[in-house]
């Protein structure tokens, strides 16, 4: 198990729901997880109008009703844009969006968060992320 991460940490492969992010290591509860640069804010993120925004690339999106929190650039999204939710996720975010191991991750494993913790208002939440 390792006490960190890396650029060479994950990886991007298909999953259940899509693309998914994959642990290239094991990785102990409680660690942070480099999902971001270091450089940029966890949430690398601007707000756009909703209608300003493709339909393609609105899943890729925190809903706010009339607004959205997008990638800042759609065609250099970093790899946490990619987690996908589960019910019994393995990963946490704490309240400026740093995101940590909630267990023991195996190599290999996917990495998954609880999109219903993402703080979207509950009408714009798709039903299977209830």
């Amino acid at each position: 198990m390792s006490n960190e991460t890396n650029e060479f940490s994950f990886v991007l492969k298909p999953a259940q729901y899509g693309v998914g992010v994959f642990a290239t290591h094991d990785i102990k509860a409680g660690i942070f997880l480099r999902l971001f640069r270091e450089k940029d804010d966890p949430r690398a993120s601007v707000v756009r109008n909703k209608k300003d925004v493709p339909n393609m690339f609105i899943q890729y999106c925190l809903d706010r009703g009339d607004t959205l929190i997008c990638p800042k650039d759609f065609g250099c999204m970093e790899i946490g844009w990619y987690l996908n939710h589960s019910k019994t996720p393995n990963a946490y975010h704490d309240d400026d969006y740093n995101y940590y191991a909630s267990n023991d991750i195996k190599a290999g494993e996917e990495i998954t968060i609880d999109y219903n913790l993402l703080g979207e208002p509950e009408d714009t939440k798709e039903d299977f992320f209830r």
